[in-house]
């Protein structure tokens, strides 16, 4: 015979697992690039000389929403695409690793489009901070070891053409 009792740790029980089964394998983490569709895009454009520079499609991270996402959980990018992160205004900041399983370059990049600091292959899903080391605008993130590949370095210019308008808010 079936009583309350047994229907109340019926419906506890079925209410568990529904909650666990949600929030791990039907969770609405991005996994590839592609998955942030929804979000502001645009092409940034480093210049390391007068006739070298090196150009990425970008998704735009503006709101805290967004920063905080960032490209956590993403697992791949092409080598010409990244996240641009615009902080208006302009402060110190500290990014991190947290739930992101790639090797990212973090390059940091002040009001005047020049980068100040560039953090190498940070380490995958690492808490540890990584500081701008100056007032920064922005924080361009590619693919780990491509800013060394590229020749990339501190006291280059970096241009956000197609969101311009994004960042003057």
């Amino acid at each position: 015979m079936i009583t309350r009792k047994s229907y109340f740790y019926l419906f506890v029980i079925t209410s568990y697992i529904s909650i666990i089964y949600s929030s791990s394998s039907l969770s609405n983490n991005p996994k590839s690039f592609s998955d942030l569709k929804k979000w502001g895009k645009g092409v940034v454009t480093v210049q390391m000389t007068k006739t070298e520079n090196a150009e990425f499609r970008v998704v735009i991270a503006k709101s805290n929403k967004e920063r905080r996402q960032g490209l956590m959980h993403i697992e791949f990018m092409e080598e010409n695409e990244g996240m641009i992160f615009i902080f208006n205004p302009p402060r110190r900041v500290s990014m991190w690793m947290r739930n992101t399983p790639m090797t990212l370059d973090m390059i940091f990049i002040n009001k005047d489009g020049e980068i100040i600091t560039i953090e190498n292959s940070a380490t995958p899903y690492s808490t540890k901070g990584i500081p701008s080391n100056g007032s920064i605008k922005w924080v361009l993130e590619i693919n780990g070891g491509l800013s060394e590949s590229l020749n990339i370095k501190t006291g280059d210019s970096v241009k956000l053409s197609t969101i311009e308008a994004l960042v003057e808010e």
